[in-house]
């Protein structure tokens, strides 16, 4: 049976698109310890049965700034290895990995200028960030090396094909502004000359002005988040709601986790119909 922390990076157990394999069963598992949901994802989808891996971030909570019990604590401390999202996205659970046997910092690694939220909704800096996750495993356990690396490989392999589709999909929008709750998809957006209008800096009077002119069809709610200001935009101008997923927040207990690739699929889905893109070249 998959496990839940499995579900976003791995299409299924043992396969899947761009699942990678490991062969028999290890004598013992690297005990990984991760600060966010996406990056226990990416751990448990480079070590797979290498690995165990656990997400201090409850379900359907924000790990922003999150507090660590004293079991969270002593888990942080045993852990072979800490991943966290780093500048300064949760300072006590940065404190705490300071002090860990070994750990890493995933953001201010691959990226000087995204955002804690931007960079897994970024395929090249998952990709980045597989490759450094990896080497960390590697460092705490060397004899899982070969699965890391592969996996990280894979990992390559999905995050390029998902920046191909991204690119194909929205150079060509008749639409070049969207509206979300709080603007978690601008990195996103700018890299194919988009804008995401976030309603918590310009405002619902200003969000709902800028639907009415631009004549948007929908506005986005985000999946994990509070979505009343979405909801207030939408009764304002009489656009639909779309919710797209910016994979902060695991899902609630008992949800069959979609993957990385599906979850990025959907959101691009979801965008083209919002911004009437065209994609007619991509079938020529």
């Amino acid at each position: 049976m998959c496990g839940a922390v499995a579900g976003l990076l791995v299409t299924a157990c043992g396969g899947g698109h761009g699942a990678p394999r490991a062969v028999g069963r290890p004598v013992h598992q690297l005990q990984i310890v991760a600060s966010a949901y996406p990056l226990a994802q990416l751990a448990q989808y480079l070590g797979g049965k290498y690995v165990q891996v656990t997400d201090l971030a409850p379900a359907v909570v924000q790990p922003q700034a999150m507090a660590l019990s004293s079991r969270q604590a002593t888990l942080v401390h045993h852990a072979g290895l800490v991943v966290v999202v780093g500048d300064g996205y949760q300072p006590a659970v940065e404190d705490a990995a300071a002090h860990a046997r070994l750990h890493i910092a995933l953001l201010p690694a691959v990226s000087a200028q995204a955002l804690p939220y931007e960079f897994w909704l970024d395929p090249t800096l998952m990709g980045t960030a597989a490759k450094v996750l990896a080497a960390s495993m590697s460092k705490a356990d060397p004899a899982g090396a070969n699965q890391f690396g592969n996996g990280a490989r894979d990992m390559e392999s999905v995050t390029s094909s998902l920046s191909s589709d991204l690119q194909s999909n929205l150079a060509n929008c008749a639409k070049k502004d969207f509206v979300t709750e709080d603007g978690a998809f601008g990195r996103m957006a700018a890299a194919f000359g988009l804008h995401d209008v976030a309603i918590s800096s310009a405002g619902a009077s200003k969000a709902a002005a800028l639907v009415r002119r631009q004549n948007l069809p929908v506005v986005f709610a985000e999946a994990g988040t509070g979505n009343g200001d979405v909801e207030q935009v939408a009764a304002m101008t009489g656009a639909g709601v779309k919710t797209l997923d910016p994979m902060e927040v695991a899902p609630p207990p008992g949800t069959r986790p979609m993957s990385y690739f599906a979850v990025m699929e959907e959101d691009l889905s979801y965008l083209q119909a919002g911004l009437s893109c065209d994609t007619s070249a991509n079938f020529s």
